[in-house]
């Protein structure tokens, strides 16, 4: 029986559509309960996250498109980052969280691309770290930079988001072949 692949810092198991443009075709928003449910993450731990400003508060106690994204992007850097290095990453790429103007690509679109990434359509295939950029380029071929430089710090970004998130993943693997030593 093969592994169940999840979309990277869920629970969900991965599908032929895409996690948040599914999700949010049905619902203008997700409460705390359900994207604690979704991403293993503790509700508390959420809150605080909203409450040190790493994450933009709910509006009307919902979670945006955006903000769900912004929690799975931190979920999936919090087991090889601390959350403060997680979270400038993120800045890197998106600027002041409250400003959305500043923003190189949008926090779902960043995880979107991740997604497309991280999940290859033939899931027995494996990601070559030497093929990484040539595949990170073809996902960002119609990228158009808002300014000079912009697409080269997603780049970077992306790929310290997939080397972490690599990285958290053998960390798992070696944890459990060696747990009954």
């Amino acid at each position: 029986m093969s592994p169940l692949i999840c979309f990277p810092g869920t629970k969900v198991p991965v599908n032929s559509s895409s996690l948040l443009n599914g999700i949010f075709t049905v619902t203008n928003g997700l409460t705390l309960s359900q994207v604690s449910e979704m991403t293993g993450v503790e509700a508390s731990s959420i809150q605080n996250w909203v409450k040190r400003g790493f994450v933009n508060p709910p509006v009307g106690r919902k979670y945006s498109k955006s903000q769900v994204a912004r929690i799975i992007l931190i979920n999936m850097l919090r087991e090889t980052f601390v959350i403060e290095r997680a979270t400038k990453l993120l800045s890197y790429v998106n600027g002041d969280l409250l400003d959305a103007s500043d923003d190189i690509m949008d926090d779902s679109e960043i995880y979107q691309c991740l997604c497309d990434l991280l999940i290859p359509s033939d899931q027995t295939e494996v990601i070559d770290i030497k093929d990484l950029s040539t595949k990170i380029d073809e996902q960002l071929r119609h990228f158009i930079e808002p300014y000079p430089g912009a697409k080269d710090r997603l780049v970077l970004a992306l790929k310290a988001i997939i080397f972490a998130y690599e990285s958290a993943s053998f960390k798992k693997l070696a944890n459990d072949l060696t747990e009954g030593l």
